[in-house]
């Protein structure tokens, strides 16, 4: 399955940035931006799972 690794615009203005969280996980992170603050959900997100959520929201 590809890298889901990048930036993603989000309705409503907000931003999803997907990272690969090299921590005590391989999977992947994901911080959303909107209005100036920033929410962080750390690592543990496979590929498939980064996938659906932004099937589900772009």
């Amino acid at each position: 399955m590809k890298s889901p690794v990048g930036t993603y615009e989000l309705p409503g203005g907000a931003v999803l940035r997907v990272f690969a969280d090299h921590g005590d996980s391989d999977g992947y992170g994901l911080e959303i931006t909107r209005d100036g603050e920033t929410v962080r959900y750390d690592g543990g997100h496979s590929a498939r799972e980064v996938h659906a959520f932004l099937g589900l929201f772009t």
